[in-house]
């Protein structure tokens, strides 16, 4: 059994994944660039994605952060994350981070799967609609994978992270996939993206913001199960004074999960390794001298003019899958009856022969 580490708690909140989420123009950018002049915040790194006003809201009074430039790919956009991550703040303060926006990385996320769904129709000789193809379960797989991958560098980071996210109004479905008169806001990002964020304020309407989800053991801020808590005067700074976040707040105590194949109440053991099986050279040389073997015996029955037997042989090399052997059988069986016939059509032209013989003969 293995001995584990313990420890008491520390009592302090660790740095928060904050989503600010709102309708266009509602000012969620600027709430969250308005929270870099805090002042035990040290560097606040910008990343925008699919914006275009990141200088412009250097002008926001109070505002002081640097802008990562990137080159629009996602893997590019990753390393900026990483980067950030990495650097060290100043004795007493804390670094923060704003990625502006979520809804943006979504949707490249989606246009890379919809672009290697249709590179691997094209290479199948496919034709692929100006929609493009469907994207298949696996590719689906390895966009949420990275979606999870950008919120671990998220948790990762030692500061505040704000996110931002565009906020739509949309009616919601029946159990049929019918539209119902009921309607409720939906973040415009991977789905999941709230319940990953320790803090998610909307803006159902420009700079009216409320809060719907918060983890806090400040009992002014706590929220009732489905409730919510309006902000006439919100801002992320004193938001984040408010929840006691400062430059000691604790490290996340995020571990992610890593699937071990366990599912059984004890620890499955390790499998031993598993011999390695016959190299490719050799696969080639037992597939020639399978293909000698069974080769004799098609020769031996087309010989015989044993035609049942070959069908015999093409109707199991084609259940096995075997195509070489079973074209091979088919011409064979081909070649064979086409002697049977060719012999068959000289011996009835003997016969006629010999008759025409017996007839000049007699007379």
């Amino acid at each position: 059994m293995q001995n584990f580490t313990t420890r008491k708690p520390s009592c302090k909140a660790s740095f928060p994944l904050m989503l600010l989420a709102g309708v266009e123009g509602a000012g969620k950018t600027w709430a969250a660039i308005e929270a870099t002049g805090m002042e035990q915040a040290d560097r606040a790194f910008f990343i925008e994605i699919g914006e275009s006003q990141a200088d412009a809201y250097g002008a926001i009074p109070g505002a002081d952060f640097d802008i990562i430039q990137h080159n629009g790919t996602l893997g590019n956009i990753r390393e900026a994350i990483a980067w950030a991550a990495a650097q060290e703040p100043a004795e007493g303060k804390f670094n923060m981070l704003i990625i502006d926006s979520m809804t943006e990385i979504w949707q490249l996320l989606q246009d890379n799967g919809q672009e290697e769904a249709n590179r691997r129709a094209r290479r199948k000789g496919r034709k692929v609609p100006e929609e493009g193809v469907r994207v298949s379960m696996d590719i689906w797989n390895q966009i949420k994978a990275t979606w999870n991958g950008i919120l671990q560098q998220c948790r990762k980071f030692h500061g505040p992270v704000i996110l931002t996210s565009r906020l739509e109004l949309v009616t919601a479905m029946d159990d049929k996939g019918n539209p119902t008169r009921d309607k409720f806001w939906k973040v415009q990002a991977e789905k999941n993206l709230p319940f990953h964020c320790q803090v998610v304020v909307q803006a159902r309407a420009p700079r009216q913001w409320t809060m719907t989800k918060i983890v806090t053991t400040k009992p002014e801020l706590q929220l009732q199960p489905g409730g919510e808590m309006p902000f006439n005067d919100f801002s992320v700074e004193k938001l984040l004074t408010t929840m006691g976040i400062g430059a000691d707040a604790a490290p996340t105590t995020f571990v992610e999960t890593r699937p071990d194949g366990a599912f059984n109440e004890e620890q499955q053991k390790p499998e031993p390794p598993r011999p390695t099986g016959p190299t490719p050279e050799q696969q080639a040389e037992k597939r020639k001298l399978y293909v000698a073997q069974q080769t004799q015996g098609i020769l031996a029955a087309e010989q015989a003019h044993d035609v049942a037997r070959l069908e015999q042989a093409r109707a199991y090399y084609s259940q096995q899958g075997d195509k070489e052997l079973a074209q091979m059988v088919a011409t064979t069986i081909e070649r064979l009856r086409a002697a049977m016939a060719q012999q068959a059509q000289a011996n009835a032209t003997e016969v006629l022969d010999a008759e025409v013989v017996e007839e000049q003969t007699a007379a």
